[in-house]
């Protein structure tokens, strides 16, 4: 299902979202060359997130004039959790995950590691957009479709959470979500505030 979205910044290009799936892992891996090295998502966590709950990703993409595939520009990827803040244990993925039953928790440590099936939270891993396409609002129309898509949708949470550097704290707010504090996640190194 696809969804037309306009986005004054890209002066005139015909956007549209649509929920992402596991053939869409190669485009994934190469929106994700937004971030640093070391916050980027591996191919094989795409392929393990695009499989466990793929209703929950989103991709931007804008049509080509000249009538090849649309380019996806965009997106963002989601799991599901049964917590109310993005732990570091979520942003994993269980290293058997090809082979065991997609209901089936995994736990390492006490700690949930990846999507749970039954969770009520979307926990955001990665809101992306292409380098060309930064500082033209189109980040922000991404995020708008998003929680309008889940809102629109039999979904079953009743959150969406995700974890944010300080410099984008303002933007998450000017989007909708409030700021929790200082996140305890250390992903990446990182220091992170939690965005509901």
């Amino acid at each position: 299902m696809t969804t037309n979205i306009h986005i004054p910044g890209l002066a005139g290009a015909n956007a549209f979202t649509r929920p992402l799936n596991k053939e869409d892992v190669d485009i994934c891996v190469n929106v994700e060359q937004a971030f640093t090295e070391a916050e980027r998502c591996s191919k094989e966590k795409f392929c393990y997130r695009l499989n466990a709950c793929p209703e929950l990703c989103l991709g931007l993409f804008i049509e080509n004039e000249d009538g090849t595939p649309a380019t996806m520009i965009g997106h963002v990827i989601a799991i599901r959790s049964p917590y109310t803040r993005v732990t570091d244990g979520s942003m994993e993925m269980p290293e058997n995950w090809r082979s065991l039953p997609d209901d089936e928790p995994v736990y390492v440590n006490e700690e949930l590691i990846g999507n749970h099936k039954y969770g009520d939270t979307v926990a955001i891993h990665s809101v992306a957009i292409s380098p060309d396409f930064q500082g033209k609002r189109v980040g922000r129309s991404l995020v708008k479709a998003y929680t309008d898509y889940l809102e629109s949708g039999c979904f079953g949470a009743s959150r969406a959470v995700l974890i944010a550097h300080d410099y984008l704290v303002n933007f998450y707010e000017s989007v909708g979500f409030k700021n929790r504090g200082q996140s305890k996640s250390t992903f990446a190194g990182g220091v992170w505030f939690d965005m509901v």
